[in-house]
């Protein structure tokens, strides 16, 4: 008799609570998108009526100076736009980053819960679960910043993988 391989609900609402966060993050960043498309837009218009209203001068020298003075408020408006663009990005980004962060070890704690749990009850996964926990304290102890990633292949308690003869080492004898 073969079991069934059930999800259990909690993972299901970890994999729904990921993909509902990227899609927040997604969404923030396009509304701060549209809404410096409309202050660019607004820039825009306010040139193009001053222009035109510039347009019906008497005189070259008044034209002139309405064309210097729009062109000055047209590049002031510019970059403030560009330093708010630039703000808002580097806010959005580290608030992105930060979210995301918690996000995923909230993932990550859900997934190797119930991984822990289903492997538990098999004895053929013993070997496989005492090498995922070592797995997951070097990983833990690099995202702590106790251990660099290159120090992970020197370590003792790293992965057969990582254990490679040096360059250079004829591998057969």
């Amino acid at each position: 008799m073969a079991t069934e391989s059930t999800t259990p609900l909690n993972l299901s609402r970890a994999n729904m609570g990921l993909a509902l966060r990227v899609l927040s993050f997604w969404h923030e960043a396009r509304q701060q998108v549209c809404e410096f498309e409309m202050l660019r837009i607004k820039r825009d218009l306010a040139a193009l009526h001053a222009t035109r209203e510039a347009a019906g001068a008497d005189d070259w020298n008044t034209i002139a100076a309405s064309c210097q003075t729009i062109l000055r408020n047209y590049m002031e408006a510019s970059a403030s736009l560009w330093q708010q663009g630039l703000t808002a990005a580097i806010k959005q980004q580290t608030a992105t980053n930060d979210g995301m962060g918690d996000a995923l070890a909230k993932w990550q704690a859900s997934w190797a819960e119930e991984w822990q749990k289903s492997s538990g009850m098999n004895a053929t996964a013993m070997p496989l679960q005492e090498w995922m926990q070592g797995c997951e304290q070097a990983i833990r102890r690099v995202l702590d910043g106790r251990m660099a990633f290159g120090e992970l292949t020197n370590s003792a308690e790293a992965p057969v993988v990582a254990r490679r003869a040096p360059q250079g080492e004829q591998h057969v004898r």
